[in-house]
């Protein structure tokens, strides 16, 4: 591997717990929910607003139309204009009569808004539109003949209103559609809520049930098992001529019922673990469990010649049980020895991050490719196909359950004849 960045390998990770995903499912169709609800009251409020300004565009057309017959108002006559006509203040409109080239209006009716002068008037064109943020206004000529001295040749005729009373109903219909909003995804969010647990429920019931039945198989098969084992071993002792040939079908029964008792010990563990409550949980020193567990597989290490590498920061405690945790360790690294060659490496690390334990154990051996990671987790499976090397695939499942039992998870990272790195994620005990 050159120096630098090291390559990003394929992450893995166990299955979800079947209440995360019910949760998870909740939570996308609220999230569904509410973007629908939204864009739909973004339609409503902008099909209200464009229909706010049609009505007000319709109403600054009537009036323009009904004032650019009349002559440029004489100065001081603006009163009497609008008393004859209408109150344009009260309708937030103002009038203006407007000349080419002049900063100010010549006349001025109704509510004062200040606007501008004429804008660039386009050739030919007898109607254009002004918006600004708080107004709208409509532009066109003054049809009436000039009268003598009044100078209205060319003069434009601006009438506009003021958009305040529309912002208002904006602002109300804000507040509804919000109301709106909020109260559907309450009520959606209850009944999905009951709806999705009635939906569940079966396969609860179903998933208890097997439960129980693993838990009352693995407690009824471990008796038989034990006897069997016992007689066997008193057959071995017991024999008046000892037959090589009955010597080994003793022993290979012997070793069928061990294999028999680990699997169902693993059996009725999982079975355990499925509910994933986590009893009788007592601080735990987890540098001193892994230092344990390294002791406990030294001299297997050094029959199979297998380096190992170990940096363990020390008095690294969590909450847990102390028998499940070592289960879990002793899995990973049983795992990591098991398919690594001699000669290989392992390496195993146990640092803090922030208010987590970090473990890491990795291996130089035979590695997984993305279609093995995707069930690395699942019981029974196994990398290999060859079931003579004791395991009953069941150690990883083991593995995760206990991880999240305690509150933890566990990644895998891996790359086919490169090797395999599986990172324990544990909380600290507060104020370790």
């Amino acid at each position: 591997m050159t120096a630098g960045r090291a390559p990003r390998w394929p992450v893995a990770r166990p299955g979800k717990p079947l209440q995360r995903q019910q949760l998870e499912l909740w939570w996308l169709y609220i999230g569904s929910l509410a973007m629908v609800l939204l864009v739909t009251a973004a339609v409503v409020r902008g099909v209200f607003q464009q229909s706010q300004l049609a009505t007000i565009r319709s109403a600054l057309l009537v009036v323009s139309e009904d004032l650019s017959s009349l002559p440029l108002p004489e100065p001081g006559s603006e009163r009497n204009l609008q008393e004859t006509r209408r109150d344009f203040a009260a309708s937030h409109q103002q009038v203006e009569w407007l000349l080419p080239g002049k900063p100010h209006p010549v006349a001025r009716l109704g509510e004062v808004r200040t606007i501008g002068p004429l804008p660039p008037l386009p050739r030919g064109k007898r109607l254009l539109w002004q918006q600004g943020p708080d107004w709208i206004a409509v532009l066109r000529p003054v049809d009436a003949p000039p009268e003598a001295g009044s100078g209205s040749s060319g003069v434009w005729l601006r009438v506009s209103e003021g958009l305040e009373t529309t912002e208002a109903e904006l602002s109300q219909l804000d507040l509804a559609l919000a109301a709106a909003v909020l109260l559907a995804l309450l009520l959606s969010a209850l009944v999905a809520r009951g709806l999705t647990r009635r939906a569940v429920e079966p396969l609860e019931r179903s998933l208890a049930r097997l439960r129980q039945f693993s838990l009352d198989a693995s407690h009824e098969l471990r008796g038989p098992l034990a006897a069997m084992a016992a007689n066997v071993e008193m057959g071995l002792l017991t024999a008046d001529q000892p037959d090589a040939s009955h010597q080994r079908r003793y022993a290979a029964i012997g070793q069928a019922a061990a294999q028999m008792e680990h699997l169902v010990d693993d059996l009725l563990l999982l079975a355990r673990q499925d509910e994933q409550r986590l009893e009788h949980a007592q601080p735990v020193d987890l540098s001193l469990l892994l230092q344990e567990q390294l002791n406990l597989n030294h001299d297997a290490m050094t029959l199979r010649r297998q380096a190992v590498e170990v940096a363990i920061t020390p008095q690294l405690l969590v909450q847990g049980q102390p028998l499940l945790l070592q289960r879990l360790f002793r899995n990973l690294i049983d795992n990591a020895m098991r398919y690594t060659p001699a000669e290989g490496r392992l390496t195993i690390s146990a640092r803090r991050r922030g208010d987590q334990a970090l473990v890491s154990v990795s291996d130089t051996g035979i590695g997984l490719n993305r279609e093995q990671m995707s069930r690395v987790f699942d019981r029974f499976w196994r990398a290999s196909s060859d079931r003579s090397d004791g395991g009953t695939g069941l150690g990883l499942a083991i593995a995760s359950q206990i991880c999240q039992a305690h509150g933890g998870r566990i990644l895998v990272t891996s790359q086919p004849g490169q090797g395999s790195c599986f990172e324990v994620v544990l909380p600290l005990l507060q104020g370790a």
